[in-house]
């Protein structure tokens, strides 16, 4: 039986981009009603924004928009959140309701803790972006640790003693390796989830620990022109992410196992088998969490969308 679960948080344990992108505009809206700044002019300003600071997600970047110091000149930010203040109210009203946790999810987590599985989480988000959010959406009781990226703004949450931070990108498999280590166990006895093949899969195979990806059913596909709009990404990270996919295609990287519902992962823990060799297909678990006798075919893993 395994001994730990390594989890991506983002799109793996809830729908990130789901909450996210309608909340986000929905805030832009509120702050063309209120300032008069055209939509395109604040977009444009906020992509800038986000590759200054490396994230989109951080709210109050507002407030460092030149149309909204033009517009408020002579006014301290403090002042100005006050005149924006029913836009971040949008902003957390729209979030409030849109997060919500993936089918299964804490029964999953429940489930697996209660057989001594030490689980671990692993994220590029920030702090206040991952761990409080496992806290909000009322599941970071059942982990052990969770590493996050470091925070490019000021942060005014206390680093909880669950917290280790980290200043790499994925894929980098020496974070894998460390945890194993520090939790005393190979990596034949971990399991690696998440929603990226050139991010997460490919990391946990380099690392040689059981991979398994998320391939959700979604509606959200308009969302990713709309997260494209506003990246923080810039021209090194789409040529990075590109190198990234084509080496998943020369190097033939597939899953061990791909599911499409969170609570399927408590089968491929109970139930694992040896992994396929590099020959064979990835194994697809049913949504009754018994092995299917056929593979899933290359074309149903699409290299371009995920």
């Amino acid at each position: 039986m395994k001994k730990i679960l390594i989890t991506d948080l983002d799109d793996t344990l809830y729908d990130w981009i789901g909450f996210f992108i309608p909340s986000f505009y929905a805030m832009v809206d509120e702050l063309h009603n209120i300032t008069g700044i055209e939509k395109n002019t604040l977009l444009l300003e906020y992509k800038e924004k986000h590759r200054e600071y490396g994230s989109v997600e951080y709210p109050f970047v507002t407030l460092k928009l030149p149309s909204i110091i033009k517009k408020y000149n002579g006014l301290t930010e403090d002042e100005i959140k006050i005149a924006l203040n029913e836009a971040f109210h949008k902003f957390n009203s729209v979030r409030k309701k849109k997060l919500r946790l993936f089918n299964g999810v804490e029964e999953t987590l429940k489930a697996i803790s209660e057989k001594d599985v030490v689980i671990i989480g692993y994220t590029e988000s920030s702090l206040e972006n991952g761990f409080y959010r496992l806290k909000r959406l009322g599941i970071s009781q059942y982990f052990k640790q969770v590493y996050t990226f470091k925070s490019q703004y000021e942060s005014k949450y206390p680093l909880d003693n669950k917290i280790i931070i980290v200043e790499t990108r994925k894929p980098d498999k020496d974070i894998l390796l460390d945890i194993c280590e520090k939790e005393h166990c190979s990596p034949d006895d971990a399991i690696y989830i998440g929603d990226s093949l050139t991010k997460d899969v490919y990391m946990a195979q380099e690392a040689q620990i059981t991979s398994v990806l998320v391939n959700y059913p979604t509606e959200n596909n308009d969302y990713y022109k709309l997260l494209v709009d506003i990246s923080s990404w810039t021209a090194d990270d789409f040529e990075r992410e590109a190198k990234l996919k084509q080496e998943c295609i020369k190097c033939n990287i597939k899953p061990d196992f791909v599911i499409s519902d969170f609570i399927d992962l408590y089968n491929v823990h109970d139930n694992h088998k040896p992994k396929p060799k590099k020959t064979r297909k990835a194994p697809i678990l049913t949504d009754k969490g018994l092995f299917k006798s056929f593979c899933l075919p290359p074309e149903e893993v699409n290299l371009n969308t995920i």
